[in-house]
């Protein structure tokens, strides 16, 4: 039996607020992951589930549903919600290319000059790769489309004795032809998606969305209400990828809307997973960023726990914002964020690991899924299970048992750092 003087105290009710990346599916992705993953702690581990109706709400926008989940020992009830921005990715990829082309070499001079690279590369030679990877992809495609276009339209401009002009005329339009025709075979590689994403961040640490900016002022008005309403014991304002720094800018701005938020009422986190956060924070221009970063960093009312994996290259593994975008905390002490591996390895079978390994989006989204093996990183059960995130990384081991009824693996008995795997 266990001892349940060591369990954490039960969380009956908690909120979660989710801020979602540079996702065009958004609107149906994360209810269909959540779904997914608690089915499959179901058969795994006897975790009982039930997943309310899906409730819009335009205003905001957002959706949300409620969650029930149990084991005989405990019964959590989850308010989920997912904070949409999904119809502003959706106008970024319908874009012509002579609106996008600007854009994109604006982007890329503000990176070059700010040393965005150079510290990327410095930071994680393979985040950075995963960043740069879209302009070099875009690069060989170019050039390729035009050698090819260029081999084709020779012998036929020397058959018909036309001009050079004529030739080169008809060299692009064939490399263009080529690069239309294999457009979705590009786009299935995800180079135009990261290529709006470039734009998107340079824009973000600029300044220049204005109609993101008011969406991210009605995600803080959002968050602050329904933080102020719930009796739930636990509220978390989750970020993934491109959505950490959403996540970081919500919570701040909620702070700033009511800073009794986590004073009073539910215990008050931040949950940033696969994060991108250097991606805007690097920028020259994205001042109001770090001194968001650097606010949440001193704040006691509010514990932001941050979740790394170096089996995951689209992630900034050991990015440490405080340290790495030299904040200047106005000699105030560091309180967050606290910075925790995910240990992927630990917490997934050996043939499932090399199965997804070399596919980076399913590794990155894994972020989100559920564990093969019971461990301190476990998305459903952050959000859905009997265990506040405070209690989960003051103690893995207790959070495992108190969850699941068993004991996690060696390597997950005490906290760990994420530099250690």
């Amino acid at each position: 039996m266990l001892d349940s003087a060591a369990m954490p105290k039960r969380v009956r009710k908690r909120l979660v607020l989710y801020c979602p990346g540079y996702d065009p599916m958004a609107e149906t992705r994360y209810r269909r992951l959540i779904g997914t993953g608690l089915a499959q702690l179901r058969r795994r581990f006897g975790i009982a589930r039930n997943i309310g109706p899906l409730q819009r709400d335009d205003a905001v926008p957002s959706i949300r549903w409620g969650i029930s989940a149990g084991k005989a020992s405990w019964h959590t009830e989850t308010d989920y919600e997912v904070l949409l921005w999904d119809d502003l990715v959706h106008r970024d990829f319908s874009r012509g290319w002579f609106a996008r082309l600007p854009l994109l070499f604006g982007a890329l001079i503000e990176a070059l000059r700010g040393g965005v690279i150079q510290k990327l590369v410095r930071l994680n030679w393979h985040f950075a790769a995963f960043v740069i990877y879209p302009w070099v992809a875009l690069l060989v495609l170019v050039l390729g489309a035009l050698l090819i276009g260029a081999a084709i339209a020779w012998p036929i401009a020397w058959a018909l004795s036309l001009s050079g002009i004529v030739e080169a005329t008809l060299a692009v339009v064939l490399a263009l032809a080529l690069l239309k025709l294999f457009e979705p075979r590009i786009r299935k590689a995800f180079v135009y998606h990261l290529l709006d994403g470039w734009i998107f961040s340079w824009q973000l640490a600029a300044g220049r969305r204005p109609e993101f900016e008011g969406r991210l002022d009605a995600f803080a008005r959002r968050v602050a209400a329904a933080i102020r309403d719930t009796d739930a014991e636990e509220a978390l304002i989750v970020g993934h990828s491109t959505g950490t720094t959403v996540a970081v800018e919500v919570a701040a701005r909620a702070l700033a809307l009511d800073p009794e938020l986590g004073r009073h009422g539910p215990a008050l986190a931040l949950l940033t997973i696969g994060s991108c956060l250097p991606v805007v924070g690097f920028v020259r221009t994205a001042d109001r960023l770090r001194r968001h970063i650097a606010r949440l960093a001193t704040e006691a009312s509010l514990l932001w726990v941050e979740y790394q994996a170096p089996q995951d290259v689209l992630n900034a593994f050991g990015f440490d914002p405080v340290r790495d975008l030299d904040l200047d905390l106005g000699g105030a002490a560091r309180i967050n964020p606290i910075i925790r591996s995910a240990r992927f390895k630990e917490t997934i079978l050996p043939s499932t690991y090399r199965r997804m390994r070399w596919n980076f989006f399913r590794v990155h989204f894994h972020f989100l899924m559920p564990n093969e093996i019971p461990g301190e990183y476990d998305y459903p059960m952050i959000v859905c299970g009997p265990v506040s995130l405070a209690d989960r990384i003051a103690d893995p081991a207790a959070a495992v048992r108190s969850a699941y009824g068993t004991e996690p693996g060696p390597a997950q008995q005490s906290p760990q750092s994420a530099a250690a795997v």
